[in-house]
């Protein structure tokens, strides 16, 4: 006759106050884990504190995304991580962790840099002392993907029946030491039976970054135009580039190329020179990222041919509506002075924007 097997013992449970003790540290690792900003009302918000500039604090939540508090009404504040802090007299750079301490104040616990000098530090300061602060960006980091695509449309009907179409969409994929950069725009604008505008542009710009500021860039560009009598322009070229600033409160890079340039005419001639070109990307946050103040382009010069210089580029302002929505109002230049047959255009653009 089988055996039946006994059940196994089962492991003897912990006593009521381990229990409890157990419990106790599994609350207090939670918010261990997240910056804490605690408001002059009483309230106390956790999360990631992204940025500080113009009076407003930029803090990321889980539960509400990108909270932006006015500064005046933070009582102290605390931080898990180094930031990187500037005082309200613009002598003092710090890197240092924020620690809560009495309201109104809060303690620097790090480094403070003042002209080649750096010095451990550990004082209390009042908060309005604080000019700026942002959250470094790790160099090498996981493929991140950032962009946005801008979107206009403007229907009008009077003497004369009136339509104008634009669609920009510009996205950034980093990965370590390299950057992948795409843009690409159409533009249409027809005036009764006739076509005033009608044209795309494309181009791609990868970066092989060098040191955490300096980089190579390789860049191609074409653009199509269905109007005017230059309806061709490619671009190839590559040189060093230069990023001064990337984090929170905003980007700002140069780069300066060498390669070639073709144009092409509807007449079916082409030109084609060697040239040198200086291309920017600016951008700054304001008000915690509410507004947003861009500028890119680039400024060619052919050493020969028919064409003698070209400019292209974009300027405007954004208000972002929340972390994914914004309006924009912008201006955009593209113009090739040439012997031979040249182009001038200026695209006046608003509408709506969805970033990521």
């Amino acid at each position: 006759m089988p055996r039946l097997l006994s059940p196994a013992p089962s492991l003897p449970s912990l006593p009521r106050r381990w229990r409890l003790v157990a419990l106790v540290l599994a609350l207090a690792a939670g918010p261990a884990c997240a910056d804490t900003v605690w408001l002059d009302n009483g309230d106390r918000l956790t999360g990631t504190i992204q940025s500080l500039d113009n009076g407003y604090l930029l803090i990321h939540t889980d539960y509400g995304g990108d909270l932006r508090i006015a500064f005046d009404h933070v009582k102290t504040l605390q931080s898990d991580t180094p930031l990187v802090i500037r005082d309200a007299s613009m002598a003092h750079d710090y890197r240092a962790k924020l620690v809560s301490a009495e309201p109104g104040t809060v303690v620097l616990d790090g480094v403070r840099r003042e002209a080649d000098i750096v010095q451990p530090v550990k004082e209390d300061v009042p908060l309005k002392s604080l000019e700026s602060l942002v959250r470094p960006r790790p160099f090498l980091r996981e493929t991140s993907v950032t962009g946005h695509v801008d979107l206009a449309a403007n229907k009008r009907t009077a003497s004369n029946d009136t339509q104008d179409y634009s669609a920009t969409l510009n996205t950034t994929i980093r990965h370590g030491w390299w950057r992948h950069q795409f843009n690409g725009a159409y533009l249409h604008s027809r005036e009764d039976d006739g076509v005033n505008t009608n044209n795309l542009g494309m181009d791609y710009t990868l970066d092989r970054f060098l040191t955490e500021k300096a980089f190579w860039q390789v860049r191609l560009m074409h653009r199509r135009d269905w109007v005017e009598d230059l309806n061709r322009q490619t671009a190839y070229g590559t040189g060093p580039g230069y990023q001064f600033w990337d984090n929170e409160l905003g980007a700002f890079s140069l780069s300066a190329l060498l390669g070639r340039v073709h144009y092409g005419y509807s007449d079916g001639s082409s030109d084609a020179a060697y040239a040198g070109s200086l291309r920017w990307d600016y951008v700054r946050y304001f008000s915690g990222k509410e507004f947003e103040l861009f500028t890119k382009g680039e400024l060619m010069r052919p050493f020969e041919g028919d064409a003698r210089i070209a400019i292209n580029g974009e300027a405007g302002v954004r208000y972002n509506v929340n972390s994914w929505m914004s309006l924009y109002l912008k201006y955009a230049r593209s113009q090739v002075s040439s012997t031979f047959q040249s182009l001038n255009e200026s695209i006046y653009s608003t509408g709506l924007g969805v970033h990521w």
